[in-house]
């Protein structure tokens, strides 16, 4: 009987030290290497995955060799990422895809949640376009956890969701008090319903009102409590939890960042996926809202000199550092070159390994000025352009 391994996907974070060395490499020879991996199943039982990044290495070696490197030279270049394809247990713990970068002094594998085609590339930067969403700062958030015997917060982003020590920041006991409180007020209430018949229902309204206002209490002192992480570094708040608790807690709370709508699951047996998908889903339209925005004022712009989808254009604006947001096809490598003194691009259309990506060089001058980039599916790009900007200027 085969056993199939244990689903142990991974994907590893890309660095702000990671992500200054991809965007300002500018040398010779390059290499960036795509492919899509598996998790589990037949593929990873045969290390399908590393005989894929293999078939592309004879290629890159091949390439190598046509512009007169030595096998030597070939091979002390290549060992980072041979190294990497006989590491078995490294394929047994992967994400969607795998990115690999080689320059003649550095080398990093990321794996990241994302599907890559196959690619090799070398040039004399990095092909970073398949991980620009890798490379976009991550969409944060906090996610309150509300019970009245557990208070507890995340921290979150795109990719996980870790709990935060609230030590002794939030009231720890005092939804035991809350539960003693209203447990006396309903015996108050059965002994007056006993004694004198229906005028006991007075009795039963007044024991829901203080048990309201008891959860009140406790949670402007939860809320007073989450000022040391939620002031300090602000972002986004969630709350999960029934709705009259998430109802209660919305009319205490401080917080300009709490989100409309909550996610109502049983708390005593959700797993913290499960919560980090229903936040991110929740969530979902806010973080689009940057994106949405930015849409909006380009296509305002457009033929205005504030907004273009010429791509010589576009380009020369990336080097003079005037790009605010740039929009990629999520298919539009656009092969050639581009000469910054002439503003002038040529378009190639039988590419070979070596050849330039334009699109990638946009991306390259728009990030490395502090620009945003946003790849989309072509069929939602301005007149189906290849590529379009917002400039600052």
């Amino acid at each position: 009987m085969i056993e199939m391994p244990q689903n142990t996907a991974r994907a590893d974070r890309v660095s702000k030290e990671d992500f200054q060395k991809l965007i300002e490499t500018h040398e010779p020879y390059c290499i960036s290497i795509y492919l899509p991996t598996h998790t589990t199943g037949e593929e990873v039982l045969q290390r399908q995955d590393a005989k894929t990044l293999e078939a592309s290495l004879r290629k890159i070696r091949k390439a190598l060799e046509s512009r007169s490197w030595t096998p030597e030279d070939i091979d002390k270049r290549l060992k980072p990422v041979q190294d990497l394809i006989e590491d078995a247990e490294f394929w047994r713990e992967q994400s969607e895809g795998l990115a690999l970068f080689r320059s003649a002094n550095w080398f990093r594998a990321f794996r990241a949640p994302l599907h890559f085609e196959t690619i090799h590339y070398i040039g004399d930067r990095f092909y970073l376009l398949p991980l620009v969403p890798e490379l976009r700062k991550p969409n944060r958030f906090y996610l309150l956890s509300l019970e009245l015997e557990r208070i507890r917060l995340f921290r979150g982003s795109d990719r996980e969701l870790q709990e935060i020590d609230l030590k002794d920041a939030v009231p720890g006991q005092k939804e035991d008090r809350v539960g003693y409180d209203y447990e006396q007020k309903g015996l108050q209430f059965r002994s007056q319903h006993q004694a004198h018949g229906p005028a006991g229902f007075h009795g039963h309204a007044e024991a829901d009102r203080d048990r309201k206002n008891e959860i009140e209490r406790f949670f402007r002192q939860v809320d007073q409590g989450l000022h040391a992480f939620l002031k300090k570094d602000p972002a986004p708040l969630v709350i999960a939890s029934q709705d009259y608790l998430a109802a209660l807690y919305r009319g205490v709370s401080s917080f300009d960042s709490l989100q409309e709508g909550h996610i109502v699951v049983n708390l005593s047996e959700a797993s913290q996926a499960v919560l980090h998908e229903e936040a991110l889903a929740l969530l979902k339209p806010f973080f689009n809202k940057e994106k949405e925005e930015k849409y909006a004022l380009l296509m305002q712009y457009l033929g205005s000199g504030k907004a273009s989808t010429d791509l010589e254009a576009i380009l020369t604006a990336g080097q003079q550092g005037r790009i605010d947001t740039l929009f990629v096809g999520n298919e539009s490598a656009i092969w050639g070159t581009f000469d910054a003194s002439t503003g002038s691009a040529k378009m190639v259309t039988d590419p070979d390994m070596f050849t330039g990506s334009l699109a990638n060089l946009a991306v390259f001058s728009t990030l490395q000025k502090g620009g945003q980039v946003f790849v989309t599916p072509e069929e939602t790009m301005p007149g189906r352009a290849a590529i379009a900007a917002l400039f600052r200027y």
